[in-house]
């Protein structure tokens, strides 16, 4: 019976994971262990990393520790001679530019943008993984890049972060958007571990197409619209917004936000992977509707506006306060 090490296996994607696996063979929970010890992986065949995790959240505590755990399970996996990894990155890593190619293939460039820390930390430890692997590592490893995440039992900070469930949007521009349902994604996971012939490859995971994200929050429920506001003012607003703590877009992750990653799940789909959820259906299976949907769409626009007029007194108020203080620091 083959034995199966699982990093994160508390996390929205984890659990998921080891309900699959444990049909398969035995699976062991290697989490907590101390940060710089090895955990004891002696008779495990595949080691499977998902501690960075596909649903983080903005406090999700300190990356060079996550980065710590990760350098102490290689250490482990040498020890022990473990024969198959199977890592969980993000698309994030490709960066997000305006002039992408939608979508990006599986061989695409790693450009992470270097003012988003998550996307920096999963590139280094995508490096920390080649490098562990080069330096005579005899393991086949697997590298998955999904797209955004949504799980119905996860907040999806990232999704309504970096996918347009909240906040404003740029007036006349369409911005293609991804959601992976996480079920979609353990099997894929699982596809990588259980594989007959052990997957060494980056493998995207995605649905086909995309939606706009002009479509995003209705699909998910929400009762108003996102109001379109001229391209100049989104990051003021989206900065403005976080300061004031009703914001989702952290800083440095402005260009996730408005730029496209599209990416295509083509080496996956060649092992046989088939997702049950399309970026629509992925988006209503894990959103609840807001009460307010069930009001009239006059009603709601006007509450939408009455909301766009109080952003704005917001705006001036900021701006009034902030000129305040500089002249103050002037003086002094």
């Amino acid at each position: 019976m083959p034995v199966f090490a699982v990093t994160g296996a508390a996390t929205c994607l984890g659990t998921r994971l080891v309900t699959r696996l444990e049909g398969a063979g035995r699976v062991i929970a290697v989490d907590g262990e101390p940060v710089g010890i090895p955990p004891d992986l002696d008779g495990v065949d595949v080691l499977v990393t998902l501690a960075q995790g596909p649903c983080p959240s903005p406090v999700d505590g300190d990356a060079s520790m996550r980065l710590a755990a990760l350098r102490s399970a290689l250490d482990g996996a040498s020890i022990a001679g473990v024969k198959r990894l199977v890592h969980l990155s993000s698309a994030v890593v490709y960066g997000a530019r305006d002039d992408n190619p939608v979508p990006l293939p599986d061989d695409a460039p790693v450009r992470p943008d270097p003012r988003f820390g998550w996307a920096v930390e999963l590139a280094e430890a995508e490096r920390l993984v080649t490098e562990w692997r080069d330096d005579g590592a005899d393991t086949a490893v697997a590298v998955l890049r999904p797209s955004l995440v949504v799980a119905p039992d996860d907040d999806a900070f990232l999704a309504r972060a970096l996918g347009g469930l909240s906040g404003p949007r740029s007036a006349g521009e369409e911005r293609p958007v991804q959601f992976r349902h996480v079920d979609d994604l353990a099997e894929a996971v699982a596809l990588c571990v259980l594989a007959k012939d052990p997957v060494d490859d980056v493998l995207n995971v995605a649905p086909e197409g995309s939606v706009d994200d002009s479509e995003v929050a209705a699909l998910a429920g929400a009762a108003l619209p996102r109001p379109p506001i001229p391209a100049r003012l989104v990051g003021p607003v989206r900065r403005l917004a976080w300061r004031l703590g009703v914001g989702s877009v952290p800083p440095g992750a402005e260009a996730y936000a408005s730029n496209p990653w599209i990416v295509a799940a083509d080496r996956l789909r060649d092992l046989g992977w088939t997702p049950t959820h399309n970026n629509a259906e992925a988006l209503v299976a894990t959103t609840t509707a807001s009460p307010l949907a069930s009001l009239s769409p006059r009603r709601r626009q006007e509450i939408l506006l009455a909301l766009v007029g109080l952003a704005g007194l917001g705006m001036i108020t900021a701006a009034v306060v902030f000129t305040r203080r500089a002249l103050r620091a002037r003086r002094s």
